[in-house]
């Protein structure tokens, strides 16, 4: 009796055997690109997610797979979030600069919406500053091969939520239920193609062959390190000309842009 006890207690303080927790993985894809900036912004935003753990019934754990390509960390990722029995996977790479209740909001809409992964708004990191996120045709070349054509999406409305064809995953939020179909579909590996494309739209155009909803939340910013300085929507916007429509969103200033910073970029 004594002995049932204790293998009870142990299960009921193991919180992978928690089954009353929802658990996130948190995982950082590292290429050697982190600095000060990315990491005083992960050390709060980790912080935050204590603070968050304390008041709800959501649990966090941290993956670590060292340097490595980035497709076989992000592979190595997801067979962790599996094989440790996680209900989420949230992926940051260690060039993104995050903002402190970004996996609430993430988390919230991913629910409203029936999504199985989600994204903020996070554009290239060099001009004209692009979103990653894109739609996708798919061309029959008739010999047996076909053509993946990735668009950018640039129209969409500003503080909007849309649903997108594919995505870079710079900052993304993954069910783990999707992941396990996928890999049950690609047993060689979620993140490895024979295509110029990246693991990450490789990755997610499969997901949407599989019937995911994929999403993209563009009401929550973040940042794309690029020495000295940081992009962000506002970049794309400025560069592309769109102030009058994203002005509730990014107010006039009387500042030109060279003024604010002189290290950004002429578009």
């Amino acid at each position: 009796m004594a002995s049932y006890r204790a293998v009870v207690n142990i299960s009921l303080d193991n919180p992978f055997m928690d089954k009353s927790a929802i658990k996130i993985i948190l995982c950082q894809p590292s290429s050697g690109l982190i600095d000060c900036i990315a990491f005083d912004n992960r050390l709060d935003f980790v912080m935050e997610l204590a603070r968050l753990e304390a008041r709800s019934n959501f649990k966090f754990f941290t993956g670590n797979v060292g340097r490595t390509g980035i497709n076989y960390t992000r592979e190595l990722f997801v067979e962790e979030a599996i094989k440790n029995n996680m209900d989420y996977l949230l992926m940051i790479d260690d060039d993104m600069i995050i903002g402190y209740n970004a996996f609430e909001r993430l988390f919230e809409t991913m629910q409203k919406h029936g999504a199985d992964i989600i994204a903020p708004i996070c554009t290239q990191r060099f001009p004209p500053y692009l979103p990653v996120m894109y739609q996708h045709t798919i061309v029959d070349r008739g010999d047996g091969t076909k053509t993946i054509n990735n668009q950018h999406i640039k129209d969409y409305e500003p503080n909007s939520v849309i649903e997108v064809g594919n995505i870079g995953f710079g900052v993304v939020l993954i069910k783990i239920d999707l992941l396990k179909k996928m890999k049950a579909a690609m047993p060689n590996g979620i993140f490895f193609s024979n295509t110029n494309m990246g693991e990450d739209l490789w990755a997610s155009l499969n997901a949407k062959e599989l019937g995911a909803k994929i999403i993209v939340d563009t009401s929550i910013k973040v940042g794309h390190l690029c020495h000295p300085r940081i992009a962000s929507e506002k970049d794309f916007v400025e560069c592309n000309g769109l102030q009058e429509k994203f002005k509730s969103v990014y107010p006039p200033s009387n500042n030109s842009k060279s003024e604010r910073n002189e290290n950004v970029s002429v578009c």
